[in-house]
């Protein structure tokens, strides 16, 4: 079989690496994909993409298809907790809270106001397909599934690898110019020596993915998940995972904890009567196993991202619990981050010093979410706790649920303080400022020497603002008849953008100066305040709150829609501030781009 020579060698076919390949392909890269597996995962374990997420998939024309799959903002705007979906005792289909989530209900406001791109819920087993048909009609020939890595090795100049057909067993030769790891985990991290650093694997979970009409004992139209708390000491949570959505769903995922050293019968027949066990369904309800899986959630973080030509992306650099849906989002933002950085390195604008700016970014932002989750997961101990549940003692525990339920002064009391301590679980379900506020605080940027906006403890609030590191904040703007988002104006193909006030005649001069001596396509694009005033008007002033600079100003925005660089007005320096600003996004780290 052809030995083949590439720049970027993808390893994993999921969710990450898959992306990697649409945005690869879309900034000019050549790449092949290997991926053990014959096809997508049949698994629908992650669901939910949050909307930095879909801000990417936007930006590349991926968006609208996963909209035209996915939960709509009215099927997933509630996240519910019960004891039981079903059943008929004193103390069975009680619902213990419900809370507004995902940018639905009281959410809606700031979610909207901050971004283009509403936050959905499109399961595993759907998205992978459908990234897989974007990725191939990009790269035809370029995604080798039913292929494996059985082996590599680096040196100055590349890497090569051995790459094995399973289905036939012969064996290629690839050499790249790096390697990017996306295969979860199993191998390149390990084969490099990376620690991963954290905690887990303590415990079991369950996955099972079925079939089932629940209409009749869903929690509403509205509610994506349902958490099940039972008086019997079982915990679970049941999600709708489409195709059709809410009362309409057809198919389920239901997640469920083994304690340690417990034995599971993953029979299908067994799995069946468990899910209606947990969920307490009559025993003649047809409920139809598609798959079962299990796996130990885990929080950890690789060490390091990088080692030498080889990089680590999503569940290989991080794994967390699925407690705040971070981990394929995590994943596609850090290619997202990579892929624009490849591509100007291969374009020759950047040189290699720029790759290291992967690690130092994402790194961070990868831990801080990693941590969230975990958080998010322990804070079930306090509702838990809150509940009356007590391990060990089931008497006790059905004791306190009972008089939670009651009818009288004191169940009254404990179902108010049930509803303050499950509010704090917003941490996990509306964290608005988690998902959109990450900044990178050291890498490809220039620091203007403003301080950080104030982080809400909580993760809701979020502060949108052009301070170098944070993302560009999303503003509407009209052209004509048509209205965009300033995230519009950052294409998908590796372009720098230098976002101006009205007064930007100064600015399209030094722009195409700067623009030529590193040759990077830098696109200069004015906004005002009237509509025959510049490029795009700012008709509902949403941009002149966010922009943080003056008529004159400027903000230089990456090609992954981070600000690199903001000045709040010309000055008669502009065009070496433009120079050392756009030599420090491309990486060339010297004296002349330390600034602060």
């Amino acid at each position: 079989m052809r030995d083949v020579d590439v720049p970027v060698l993808i390893v994993g076919g999921g969710g990450c690496g898959l992306a990697a390949s649409v945005l690869l392909s879309d900034v000019g890269v050549r790449h092949l994909l290997v991926e053990r597996r014959e096809s997508t995962s049949v698994l629908p374990r992650a669901h939910y993409l949050n909307q930095r997420t879909m801000e990417i998939f936007r930006q590349h024309a991926i968006a609208d298809d996963v909209y035209g799959m996915s939960a709509p903002q009215a099927n997933m705007s509630e996240v519910a907790w019960r004891t039981s979906l079903a059943g008929d005792g004193p103390l069975d289909a009680r619902e213990l809270h419900r809370m507004d989530a995902f940018g639905g209900g009281s959410t809606a406001g700031p979610y909207a106001a901050d971004s283009p791109g509403p936050s959905t819920n499109l399961p595993q087993h759907r998205l992978e397909p459908l990234l897989r048909r974007h990725a191939e009609h990009r790269a035809p020939s370029s995604l080798l599934f039913g292929h494996e890595m059985t082996g590599f090795s680096q040196d100055e100049d590349g890497v090569t690898a051995r790459i094995t057909d399973r289905s036939t067993g012969q064996e290629r030769v690839v050499r790249a110019r790096y390697l990017l790891g996306a295969d979860g985990g199993r191998s390149i991290g390990r084969s490099l020596g990376i620690p991963m650093d954290g905690a887990g694997g303590a415990f079991t979970i369950i996955s099972v993915h079925f079939s089932a009409d629940l209409s009749r004992w869903w929690s509403g139209d509205s509610v994506l998940m349902t958490h099940i708390i039972s008086p019997d000491g079982e915990v679970s949570v049941v999600v709708a995972t489409g195709p059709e959505w809410g009362l309409a769903s057809e198919e389920w995922a239901l997640h469920f904890r083994v304690p340690p050293g417990a034995a599971v019968d993953l029979g299908t027949d067994a799995i069946a009567t468990r899910v209606r066990e947990l969920l307490k369904l009559p025993e003649d309800l047809s409920v139809r196993v598609r798959h079962v899986s299990e796996y130990r959630p885990e929080a950890v973080v690789a060490r390091s991202f990088r080692a030498g030509r080889v990089f680590l992306a999503g569940d290989a650099a991080h794994r967390q619990p699925p407690a705040a849906g971070g981990g394929l989002n995590t994943a596609i933002q850090d290619v997202h981050n990579l892929a624009w950085k490849l591509g100007a390195v291969f374009g020759g604008q950047a040189g290699d010093a720029l790759l290291d700016t992967y690690e130092s970014e994402r790194l961070p932002v990868a831990a801080r979410n990693v941590s969230w989750s975990m958080a998010s997961l322990l804070n079930y101990g306090v509702l838990f706790a809150s509940l009356g549940m007590v391990p060990g003692q089931p008497e006790a525990t059905h004791s306190n649920f009972r008089e939670l339920l009651s009818d009288t002064p004191m169940g009254e009391t404990r179902r108010a303080v049930v509803r303050e301590v499950f509010g704090t679980q917003r941490i996990e379900y509306q964290a608005h400022d988690i998902e959109l506020g990450h900044v990178y605080a050291d890498g490809a940027v220039l620091p203007d020497g403003t301080p950080p906006p104030p982080r809400d403890p909580m993760g809701a609030t979020y502060h949108p603002l052009t301070r170098p590191g944070h993302r560009l904040p999303h503003a509407w703007l009209l052209r004509g008849d048509n209205r965009v988002s300033t995230h519009d104006l950052v294409g998908g193909d590796a372009g720098f953008v230098l976002i101006t006030g009205p007064l930007s005649e100064g600015w399209t001069v030094v722009a195409k100066k700067a623009a030529d001596t590193y040759g990077v396509a830098l696109t200069v694009v004015s906004i005002g305040s009237s509509p025959d005033a510049a490029d795009y008007w700012d008709a509902e002033g949403a941009w002149a709150r966010v922009r943080g600079t003056e008529d004159d100003g400027a903000v230089l925005v990456r090609p992954d829609q981070h600000v690199a660089w903001r000045r709040t007005h010309a000055g008669p320096r502009a065009d070496q501030e433009l120079d050392a600003a756009l030599r420090r996004a491309l990486g060339h780290f010297d004296a002349t781009t330390t600034g602060s």
